[in-house]
């Protein structure tokens, strides 16, 4: 990236910014009209969220100078809406909870917001009003650190096979340049998976990050003693979070509790990081042969493990 596209990307992001401040009033003196700016009904919020909050702890949440953050409470406190109470574990800390006169105005403050943002939709079709969430919810996805959202590994769901397959080929190609056949071979693989599944001794998983696709794992049905490991994928943004290793362990797991006494998977000397996690997760390497595949020259390997 140059350094003027990135000049670009920050001047674009900083007149949304100015766009959006406006027109939702933070600007104002007083937020919604009140006498309270929008740290001080930010502050209210946390509290009422959170009944072990500390002035220490509310300033790190919100990364708000401490300073700034006594002053707030300060004025909060003086006005009766925030009491300090000690903490039952350590007495020596005080946690900060809302006065019955805090609840009070905290819910005439909430009403003022959604009448506020009620107002901001009002024009608005249903349609565009979907679009709109679905991109603030997009923008807080890309900000929000990976790492800090929780790994759900579940069943295959309706339009998951084509979003595989998809994921692969394009990721394949990116990173190690293997050609539109590879493609059709995840193709044909997961269209033989869907055209004989047996739901019985087969099974396709897929990681979710925050609602968003982070992989895929399958056992299919080699004979009757033997499943085949298939379409381990994980995504670039979501590599570091084990993600790997819990679509392998649960792919292990089934075959386990389905009777299989071993698993055998094709993969190749170049795909370094998926062969550290079979390593890992109990599988050797039993045979390797040179081989042209996907546009390229491949060691390809034959990795099994006895369950």
């Amino acid at each position: 990236m140059t350094g003027n596209q990135t000049a670009d990307r920050i001047d674009q992001i900083r007149a949304f910014n100015r766009f959006y401040t406006r027109h939702i009033g933070i600007l104002d003196e007083g937020f919604l009209g009140q006498q309270y700016s929008l740290p001080e009904i930010r502050v209210l919020f946390e509290v009422a969220g959170d009944s072990s909050t500390t002035a220490t702890s509310l300033a790190d949440y919100l990364r708000m100078d401490p300073g700034y953050v006594s002053r707030i409470l300060a004025k909060l406190l003086d006005q009766g809406l925030l009491q300090r109470t000690p903490d039952p574990e350590d007495r020596r800390r005080k946690q900060l909870t809302l006065t019955p006169s805090g609840k009070t105005r905290l819910g005439s403050l909430d009403s003022l917001a959604r009448e506020n943002l009620q107002q901001l939709l009002k024009p608005l079709p249903p349609d565009q009003q979907d679009e709109l969430i679905s991109a603030m919810q997009r923008i807080r996805q890309l900000l929000e650190s990976d790492k800090q959202r929780a790994v759900l590994i579940r069943p295959l769901k309706l339009g998951d096979l084509g979003t595989i397959i998809n994921r692969h080929a394009v990721l394949y190609a990116d990173e190690y340049g293997w050609d539109q056949s590879f493609e059709r071979t995840v193709l044909e693989v997961l269209s033989a998976f869907a055209s004989h599944y047996d739901k019985q001794r087969e099974q396709g998983w897929v990681a979710e990050v925050g609602g968003q696709f982070a992989g895929s794992i399958f056992a299919v049905k080699e004979d009757d003693t033997t499943a085949r490991l298939r379409a381990l994928l994980v995504e670039p943004r979501f590599r570091g979070m084990l993600i790997g290793r819990q679509l392998i362990e649960q792919c292990v797991d089934f075959c386990r509790q389905s009777g299989y006494r071993k698993i055998t998977l094709w993969t190749c000397s170049d795909l370094t990081q998926a062969r550290k996690l079979y390593g890992k997760t109990g599988f050797s390497c039993t045979r390797a042969w040179q081989e042209k595949l996907f546009g390229t020259e491949l060691t390809s390997e034959c990795w099994d493990m006895d369950l």
